[in-house]
């Protein structure tokens, strides 16, 4: 049984999350595995959260290998209905980092099913994944897994997807339609209802850069944060992120500070977990 942070975390989503967790239990009680025969680890608990993980991502499982793990993308508080928010593969050793995988949870159960490639490595569009698709050599499924791939197909209604290039290429194509700022690991930070009917300039966005010194930077970031646009700021919180900068105590503390200004509470909270593990405090108070 997760525990009430959990139950709370995935909102919406719960009911399948319980019920794929369930399914696995079933599969080991019978000697078979979700995770063995379709890549699937679901958590058990409340999931641990690594210096790659979004502060607007909630994991709900993980792939076993190199800390690679799924979670619901809430752009922010945008997504408030975790069933229909988009599904992310976060990669700690990629340094694409993080990348969307699926339009929401049914659709990446359809992904699993399908064909899981794509779950681990990023592909920037369709064409990249049919090259990389094209010099696998053909996988032979066993009876095991034959067997198991059927129970998961039947029991969550699956539907396979018949062209994996072209979903690909309108899970990139739709976030970037709905962008109102870029970002380096390509996420991006999408439109609000607000922003749609807003007439009011677009802030400049602010470059990160390396190495980091909050004593000359320190500046830049606080006028972002208290003349920028809403859009601006998320997109350099991202981009801080991709480039490693939240490892510096004062910029973390102050980001922090800012998303619970914005009403991201939840957010700030996720920022900090996501580093209490750094050990190296690489700025001085």
């Amino acid at each position: 049984m997760m525990d009430s942070g959990s139950n709370l975390a995935y909102g919406s989503a719960r009911p399948l999350i319980e019920a794929l967790i369930e399914f696995e239990k079933e599969l080991e009680a019978n000697r078979h595995s979700l995770s063995f025969d379709l890549g699937l680890i679901m958590e058990q608990g409340r999931a641990p959260r690594y210096m790659a993980t979004p502060p607007d991502v909630i994991p709900f499982a993980h792939a076993g290998v190199d800390g690679i793990h799924y979670g619901f993308l809430t752009d922010f508080g945008l997504e408030k209905d975790l069933s229909r928010a988009p599904i992310v593969c976060v990669s700690p050793v990629d340094w694409t980092g993080v990348w969307v995988v699926a339009r929401h949870l049914q659709d990446f159960l359809s992904v699993v099913y399908t064909e899981n490639s794509s779950l681990k490595r990023y592909y920037a569009n369709g064409e990249d994944y049919s090259g990389h698709a094209g010099q696998r050599l053909p996988q032979i499924v066993d009876e095991r897994t034959a067997f198991v791939r059927e129970c998961f197909r039947e029991r969550f209604g699956i539907e396979p997807i018949q062209d994996m290039a072209a979903y690909i290429d309108s899970l990139r194509a739709e976030r970037k339609h709905n962008e109102a700022a870029p970002t380096l690991n390509g996420l991006g930070i999408q439109v609000s209802s607000s922003a749609k009917h807003s007439s009011s300039k677009e802030s400049a966005l602010l470059t990160v850069t390396e190495p980091f010194l909050w004593e000359q930077q320190g500046e830049a970031v606080r006028e972002l944060f208290h003349n920028g646009s809403r859009e601006a700021r998320l997109a350099f919180i991202r981009d801080a992120q991709t480039r490693h900068l939240f490892t510096h105590s004062a910029l973390r503390a102050f980001v922090a500070g800012q998303l619970k200004l914005m009403g991201l509470s939840e957010a700030a909270t996720y920022l900090e977990e996501s580093y209490y593990t750094v050990i190296p405090d690489m700025i001085e108070s």
